[in-house]
Protein backbone atom coordinates (compact mmCIF):
# COMPACT_ATOMS: atom_id res chain seq x y z
CA UNK A 1 0.00 0.00 0.00
CA UNK A 2 1.35 3.42 -0.95
CA UNK A 3 1.43 6.54 1.17
CA UNK A 4 0.73 10.09 0.05
CA UNK A 5 3.95 12.05 -0.45
CA UNK A 6 2.36 15.13 1.11
CA UNK A 7 0.34 13.95 4.14
CA UNK A 8 1.71 10.41 4.54
CA UNK A 9 -1.80 8.94 4.58
CA UNK A 10 -2.19 5.44 3.18
CA UNK A 11 -3.65 5.36 -0.32
CA UNK A 12 -6.16 2.69 -1.26
CA UNK A 13 -5.92 2.12 -5.00
CA UNK A 14 -9.19 1.92 -6.93
CA UNK A 15 -8.86 -0.45 -9.88
CA UNK A 16 -11.33 -0.67 -12.73
CA UNK A 17 -12.61 -4.02 -13.98
CA UNK A 18 -10.77 -3.57 -17.30
CA UNK A 19 -7.48 -2.96 -15.47
CA UNK A 20 -7.96 -6.11 -13.42
CA UNK A 21 -8.83 -8.22 -16.48
CA UNK A 22 -5.81 -7.05 -18.51
CA UNK A 23 -3.43 -7.67 -15.61
CA UNK A 24 -1.70 -4.43 -16.55
CA UNK A 25 0.77 -3.18 -13.97
CA UNK A 26 -0.55 -0.01 -12.37
CA UNK A 27 1.59 3.00 -11.68
CA UNK A 28 1.77 3.56 -7.91
CA UNK A 29 -0.31 6.48 -6.64
CA UNK A 30 1.80 9.07 -4.86
CA UNK A 31 -0.83 11.58 -3.81
CA UNK A 32 -4.11 10.99 -2.02
CA UNK A 33 -7.41 12.34 -3.29
CA UNK A 34 -7.69 14.89 -0.47
CA UNK A 35 -4.30 16.43 -1.24
CA UNK A 36 -4.95 16.35 -4.99
CA UNK A 37 -8.05 18.46 -4.44
CA UNK A 38 -6.03 21.11 -2.59
CA UNK A 39 -4.44 22.19 -5.86
CA UNK A 40 -6.49 24.74 -7.80
CA UNK A 41 -6.27 23.98 -11.56
CA UNK A 42 -6.81 27.02 -13.75
CA UNK A 43 -9.90 26.80 -15.94
CA UNK A 44 -9.44 28.17 -19.44
CA UNK A 45 -12.86 29.84 -19.33
CA UNK A 46 -12.11 31.65 -16.06
CA UNK A 47 -8.75 33.30 -16.56
CA UNK A 48 -6.98 36.08 -18.43
CA UNK A 49 -6.35 34.76 -21.97
CA UNK A 50 -2.85 36.26 -21.99
CA UNK A 51 -1.36 35.25 -18.64
CA UNK A 52 -3.88 32.74 -17.18
CA UNK A 53 -4.51 34.84 -14.11
CA UNK A 54 -7.57 33.37 -12.41
CA UNK A 55 -10.69 35.55 -12.74
CA UNK A 56 -14.39 35.19 -13.51
CA UNK A 57 -14.19 36.28 -17.16
CA UNK A 58 -11.91 36.01 -20.17
CA UNK A 59 -10.99 39.68 -20.47
CA UNK A 60 -7.34 40.67 -20.69
CA UNK A 61 -6.25 41.67 -17.17
CA UNK A 62 -4.84 45.08 -16.26
CA UNK A 63 -1.33 43.68 -15.80
CA UNK A 64 -1.29 42.32 -19.35
CA UNK A 65 -2.65 45.59 -20.78
CA UNK A 66 0.30 47.37 -19.17
CA UNK A 67 2.77 44.83 -20.55
CA UNK A 68 1.27 45.24 -24.03
CA UNK A 69 2.15 48.92 -23.88
CA UNK A 70 5.70 48.16 -22.79
CA UNK A 71 6.19 45.34 -25.31
CA UNK A 72 3.96 46.29 -28.28
CA UNK A 73 5.75 43.94 -30.67
CA UNK A 74 5.43 40.87 -28.40
CA UNK A 75 2.12 39.13 -27.79
CA UNK A 76 2.23 37.45 -24.37
CA UNK A 77 0.64 34.01 -24.41
CA UNK A 78 1.45 32.50 -21.04
CA UNK A 79 0.28 29.07 -19.91
CA UNK A 80 -0.09 28.11 -16.23
CA UNK A 81 -1.33 24.98 -14.49
CA UNK A 82 -2.52 26.07 -11.05
CA UNK A 83 -3.68 29.18 -9.25
CA UNK A 84 -1.19 30.15 -6.54
CA UNK A 85 -3.56 29.50 -3.64
CA UNK A 86 -2.65 28.87 0.01
CA UNK A 87 -1.88 25.21 -0.62
CA UNK A 88 0.26 26.17 -3.61
CA UNK A 89 2.28 28.47 -1.37
CA UNK A 90 2.71 25.73 1.25
CA UNK A 91 3.72 23.29 -1.48
CA UNK A 92 6.28 25.74 -2.86
CA UNK A 93 7.67 26.42 0.62
CA UNK A 94 8.23 22.70 1.20
CA UNK A 95 9.66 22.09 -2.26
CA UNK A 96 11.74 25.19 -2.80
CA UNK A 97 12.83 26.30 0.66
CA UNK A 98 13.00 23.12 2.75
CA UNK A 99 14.42 21.10 -0.14
CA UNK A 100 11.84 18.30 -0.19
CA UNK A 101 12.11 17.76 -3.94
CA UNK A 102 10.06 14.54 -3.73
CA UNK A 103 6.88 16.61 -3.81
CA UNK A 104 7.68 17.62 -7.40
CA UNK A 105 6.33 14.17 -8.33
CA UNK A 106 2.87 15.44 -7.33
CA UNK A 107 2.77 17.76 -10.35
CA UNK A 108 5.17 16.05 -12.76
CA UNK A 109 2.62 14.26 -14.94
CA UNK A 110 0.40 17.31 -15.33
CA UNK A 111 3.41 19.52 -16.11
CA UNK A 112 4.65 17.10 -18.77
CA UNK A 113 1.23 16.96 -20.44
CA UNK A 114 0.91 20.77 -20.39
CA UNK A 115 4.27 21.21 -22.10
CA UNK A 116 3.47 18.56 -24.73
CA UNK A 117 0.37 20.52 -25.74
CA UNK A 118 2.73 23.11 -27.20
CA UNK A 119 3.65 21.27 -30.38
CA UNK A 120 6.00 23.71 -32.12
CA UNK A 121 8.74 24.04 -29.51
CA UNK A 122 12.39 23.47 -30.44
CA UNK A 123 14.05 24.38 -27.14
CA UNK A 124 12.82 24.50 -23.54
CA UNK A 125 14.65 26.94 -21.28
CA UNK A 126 14.18 27.06 -17.49
CA UNK A 127 14.43 30.42 -15.75
CA UNK A 128 17.85 30.47 -14.06
CA UNK A 129 18.34 31.50 -10.44
CA UNK A 130 21.14 33.77 -9.24
CA UNK A 131 24.45 32.39 -7.98
CA UNK A 132 23.56 33.55 -4.48
CA UNK A 133 20.24 31.69 -4.54
CA UNK A 134 21.97 28.57 -5.84
CA UNK A 135 24.55 28.77 -3.04
CA UNK A 136 21.79 29.04 -0.45
CA UNK A 137 19.43 26.45 -1.92
CA UNK A 138 21.73 24.07 -3.77
CA UNK A 139 19.41 23.57 -6.76
CA UNK A 140 17.33 25.37 -9.35
CA UNK A 141 13.72 24.45 -8.55
CA UNK A 142 12.54 24.80 -12.15
CA UNK A 143 15.23 22.45 -13.42
CA UNK A 144 14.24 19.92 -10.75
CA UNK A 145 10.59 20.14 -11.86
CA UNK A 146 11.56 19.50 -15.48
CA UNK A 147 13.91 16.65 -14.59
CA UNK A 148 11.28 14.85 -12.54
CA UNK A 149 8.70 15.43 -15.29
CA UNK A 150 11.26 13.95 -17.75
CA UNK A 151 11.18 17.06 -19.91
CA UNK A 152 14.47 17.83 -21.75
CA UNK A 153 15.78 21.38 -21.46
CA UNK A 154 18.82 23.53 -22.17
CA UNK A 155 20.30 25.97 -19.62
CA UNK A 156 20.91 28.76 -22.09
CA UNK A 157 20.24 31.72 -19.79
CA UNK A 158 22.41 32.98 -16.97
CA UNK A 159 21.14 35.04 -14.04
CA UNK A 160 23.69 37.65 -12.98
CA UNK A 161 21.44 39.36 -10.46
CA UNK A 162 23.01 40.50 -7.21
CA UNK A 163 19.72 41.74 -5.79
CA UNK A 164 17.87 40.17 -2.87
CA UNK A 165 15.68 37.11 -3.39
CA UNK A 166 12.42 37.65 -5.28
CA UNK A 167 10.40 36.14 -2.43
CA UNK A 168 11.45 38.95 -0.09
CA UNK A 169 10.39 41.69 -2.53
CA UNK A 170 7.08 43.49 -2.66
CA UNK A 171 5.23 44.05 -5.93
CA UNK A 172 6.86 47.44 -6.66
CA UNK A 173 10.33 46.02 -6.07
CA UNK A 174 9.63 43.06 -8.36
CA UNK A 175 8.51 45.36 -11.16
CA UNK A 176 11.58 47.58 -10.79
CA UNK A 177 14.27 44.92 -11.05
CA UNK A 178 16.87 45.46 -13.76
CA UNK A 179 17.42 42.94 -16.57
CA UNK A 180 19.19 40.02 -14.83
CA UNK A 181 19.44 37.58 -17.75
CA UNK A 182 22.08 36.96 -20.38
CA UNK A 183 22.52 34.24 -22.96
CA UNK A 184 25.65 32.25 -22.10
CA UNK A 185 28.46 33.31 -24.44
CA UNK A 186 29.13 29.76 -25.63
CA UNK A 187 25.43 29.37 -26.54
CA UNK A 188 24.81 32.81 -28.06
CA UNK A 189 23.57 31.38 -31.37
CA UNK A 190 21.58 28.48 -29.92
CA UNK A 191 18.16 30.19 -30.04
CA UNK A 192 18.52 31.90 -33.40
CA UNK A 193 15.57 31.02 -35.63
CA UNK A 194 14.15 28.62 -33.02
CA UNK A 195 10.76 28.29 -31.32
CA UNK A 196 11.48 28.63 -27.61
CA UNK A 197 9.51 27.85 -24.48
CA UNK A 198 10.56 29.50 -21.21
CA UNK A 199 9.53 27.72 -17.99
CA UNK A 200 9.28 29.13 -14.46
CA UNK A 201 7.81 27.89 -11.20
CA UNK A 202 5.60 30.90 -10.36
CA UNK A 203 4.36 33.81 -12.50
CA UNK A 204 3.69 36.73 -10.15
CA UNK A 205 3.96 40.11 -11.88
CA UNK A 206 5.35 38.83 -15.17
CA UNK A 207 8.50 40.91 -14.84
CA UNK A 208 10.88 37.94 -14.61
CA UNK A 209 9.30 35.99 -17.47
CA UNK A 210 9.22 39.01 -19.77
CA UNK A 211 12.86 39.87 -19.11
CA UNK A 212 13.71 36.29 -20.13
CA UNK A 213 11.52 36.65 -23.24
CA UNK A 214 13.26 39.94 -24.09
CA UNK A 215 16.67 38.29 -23.73
CA UNK A 216 15.79 35.29 -25.92
CA UNK A 217 14.17 37.44 -28.61
CA UNK A 218 17.28 39.63 -28.73
CA UNK A 219 19.22 36.41 -29.37
CA UNK A 220 17.22 35.83 -32.54
CA UNK A 221 14.49 33.43 -31.40
CA UNK A 222 11.67 33.13 -33.95
CA UNK A 223 8.88 32.57 -31.43
CA UNK A 224 8.76 32.51 -27.62
CA UNK A 225 6.10 30.88 -25.47
CA UNK A 226 6.05 30.80 -21.66
CA UNK A 227 4.67 28.47 -19.00
CA UNK A 228 4.67 28.30 -15.23
CA UNK A 229 3.46 25.81 -12.65
CA UNK A 230 1.59 28.49 -10.69
CA UNK A 231 -0.03 31.80 -11.58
Amino acid sequence: MNKCIWCNKEIIANCSVSQLLTFKKLDPQIICEDCELKFDPIEMTKCCPNCHRKQMDQLICQDCLKWQKKYPSYFLKHDALYSYNEFGKKWMERFKFTGDVRVAKMVAERLSKAIKRHKEVDIIIPIPISNKSFENRGFNQTEILLNIAEVPFVTILENRSIEKNQVTKNRRERLNIVQPFFIKSELKDSVRGKNVMIIDDVYTTGRTILYAVECVLSGGARKVETLSLFR
